[in-house]
């Protein structure tokens, strides 16, 4: 499907007849329209959204879609049109989907008609435009481009948080990629438990009545079935589960056996930054005893000479050393004062202990100078003591500070060699880490597999053998043998249809998947996986240590991730698909879709912006954007190239924007 023009005629802020023809040219498939947040770009989407749908999602005034300007300007019995017109080529076929509502002013009020009119024609292979008809306008317009599926080609970034958490997306995917017509044929045909379906009303129709066994039998098929299909969507979750851990153990297993070399030198950096890291331990530490001691023992260290040349000098001093150490002349006089020594003798004036102190009193300062000689030796040669060993301390914790560094450099330049040889390449512990976690996701996966396995057996021969019951209570009719083998064909149609659907659908998930991790690597800059589980749901994974987990998203990211899933969306749906179940095949085959995106970068950096813009293009057969000029600085040197259409919207005021 391309779409080939837009016109609008009164449209919100779009007076009169507005007209943009938009790029279909295969390689410059890209059609950009410029404008800053209130100019329009939102209306232009709602109109889109409108023509097909009759739906608009409008902050205000969401049900009055005439240009307010007009609206003011009309009289009583005035009457103005609102009208959208899309022209797209589909299957090769040309359309134009009309839409109009007309409003009318009556006692000063304007109000539009309840039932807008859509018109649908196409052009026949004569040239001929042909109308379709009313009852099948609905129908046409949901061929074209199914209402559920809208969203994801009609995308408004704004007021999408994630397109790829919405409860109905599975149905809507399988839509999309050709699923819904299995899906169908499948639901159609049904099961016992089922009483509308084919199936169910062919039980129904059997003669059962007053056989209580029979009703009994039905009733355990019916529950087994029940238990079966729920076994069976476990055992599909899990088997996409392991398959998408043995691929990417395959692509670790090929970067850690390819990077083998690179693991080694990894390994010894590592190892030697450990021993740098302990050597600037002991480097601190021994800096520190070597400014702890230099504090202790420098001044005594450096007074050497001068404390040598004084000891010297007072070797050579004649001194009476009689006197006795440290006493004082004010010592002897209290004594006498006191009239008695400390040992208890009496001391008074002229006896033998008072003439004994009287003659003391001329050994000591200032009568006798020996003793203050001999008090500052002992000092001197005290405060010597901690030189004696300053030196060689020092010495020894010197060598050890330029050992530690020179070992520091040494390894330092060892590591830079290993860096150099490394550049470029993966850090491998990070693989190594999660190939021991895949491996053990493996194990436990492979066990929940076959445990399913056992119960999906288990249930099957239950069905069976109930089935046998049902069969020989019910075969006592013409009629009931015959509904039987009506059974039997449906249900062996029905297994046929739901091996292909299932044979398909695992592949379309994981090439989805594949496709849609291509695509987000191209978009995102730094690691990160996609997981798409059965739902169709999706998350971003990232390892930590050794654990795979759900990775936070910013409000940037989660915008790379919608648009790498809608983009492996848009390139799977340009694929013509075959299923091959037995000698049969099925073909399926879906159109490829348009992007229509309001404001894509919203909230993305310029990196992503400018990832973005290189890949939608490649994958989309055609993308339209409405843009703001800030995000389009970084947009335009990737896209540029790929610019076929490109327009203004010119804001004349806050009810009339004009396309230029």
């Amino acid at each position: 499907m391309l779409i080939k023009t837009l016109r609008m005629e009164n449209f919100r802020q779009f007076r009169g007849t507005t007209k943009i023809d938009f790029s279909c040219d295969s390689e410059k498939n890209v059609t950009i329209i410029l404008g800053d947040n209130t100019f329009g770009k939102t209306t232009l989407l709602q109109a889109f959204n409108w023509c097909f749908y009759k739906k608009v999602h409008f902050d205000q005034k969401p049900d009055f879609l005439l240009n307010y300007e007009l609206s003011e300007e009309m009289r009583n019995g005035d009457q103005q049109i609102v009208e959208v017109e899309i022209t797209v080529l589909h299957d090769g076929t040309e359309y134009v989907i009309t839409r109009t509502q007309r409003y009318t002013c009556a006692n000063g009020n304007v109000r539009g008609e309840s039932v807008p009119t859509v018109k649908v024609s196409y052009k026949q292979e004569d040239g001929q435009t042909e109308s379709v008809k009313a009852v099948q306008i609905e129908n046409v317009i949901n061929n074209i481009l199914p209402e559920d599926l809208s969203t994801y080609f009609f995308f408004d970034t704004e007021r999408v948080s994630s397109i790829s958490t919405r409860k109905d997306v599975a149905e809507a995917v399988k839509g999309l990629l050709g699923l819904a017509i299995i899906d169908n044929a499948i639901k159609h045909l049904g099961d016992r438990s089922k009483k509308k379906s084919v199936i169910g009303q062919f039980y129904g129709s059997m003669d059962i009545d007053g056989n209580a066994r029979a009703q009994e039998a039905l009733k355990h098929i019916q529950t087994a079935e029940v238990k079966r299909n729920e076994i069976a969507k476990q055992l599909e979750e899990c088997d996409s589960q392991i398959k998408q851990y043995e691929t990417r153990k395959e692509q670790l297993d090929a970067i850690l056996r390819d990077n083998q070399a690179t693991a080694k030198l990894q390994n010894k950096k590592e190892d030697i930054e450990h021993k740098i890291k302990t050597e600037r331990k002991a480097l601190s530490d021994t800096t520190a005893l070597y400014f702890r001691d230099f504090s202790a023992g420098a001044l005594s260290f450096f007074a050497q000479p001068l404390i040598n040349m004084a000891i010297d000098f007072l070797k050579e001093v004649k001194v009476d050393d009689k006197g006795i150490r440290d006493l004082t002349k004010p010592t002897i006089m209290e004594l006498i004062n006191r009239g008695r020594c400390i040992c208890g003798q009496e001391i008074c004036e002229g006896n033998e202990a008072y003439q004994h102190l009287m003659a003391e009193l001329a050994y000591v300062p200032p009568e006798s100078i020996g003793n203050t000689v001999r008090h500052y030796r002992e000092k001197l040669n005290s405060f010597l003591r901690p030189a004696e060993n300053i030196y060689s301390s020092l010495d020894n914790r010197y060598k050890a500070i330029l050992r530690s560094k020179n070992l520091i450099q040494d390894w330092e330049d060892e590591i830079q060699s290993i860096s150099d040889q490394i550049s470029g390449k993966e850090n491998m512990s990070q693989y190594e880490q999660e190939l021991s976690d895949i491996k053990g996701r493996l194990r436990e996966l492979h066990e929940k597999k076959d445990c399913l396995n056992r119960e999906y057996g288990a249930q099957k021969n239950d069905i069976e053998r109930y089935k046998k019951n049902y069969d020989s209570f019910t075969a006592v009719s013409e009629k009931n043998q015959q509904i039987m083998r009506l059974i039997a064909y449906a249900e062996t149609i029905k297994e046929w249809l739901v091996d292909s659907y299932k044979e398909k659908e695992r592949t379309i998930r994981d090439d989805l998947e594949t496709k849609v991790n291509k695509i987000f690597e191209r978009m995102y800059h730094g690691y990160r996986r996609v997981a798409i589980n059965a739902n169709y749901h999706v998350e971003l994974m990232t390892t930590i240590s050794d654990r795979e987990i759900v990775a936070g998203e910013s409000e940037g990211l989660n915008r790379v991730k919608n648009f790498a899933f809608i983009a492996g969306l848009v390139a799977l749906a340009k694929r013509k698909i075959v299923t091959n179940s037995s000698s049969n095949e099925i073909n399926l085959f879906s159109e490829p879709y348009p992007l229509v995106m309001d404001a894509p970068f919203s909230n993305a950096d310029e990196t992503h912006t400018a990832n973005i813009s290189k890949v939608l293009p490649e994958i989309a057969e055609q993308v339209i954007m409405f843009v703001m000029q800030k995000d389009w600085n970084y947009a335009e040197p990737v896209m540029n190239e790929r610019v076929g259409k490109k327009y203004h919207l010119n804001k004349i005021s806050e009810t009339y924007t004009r396309i230029d």
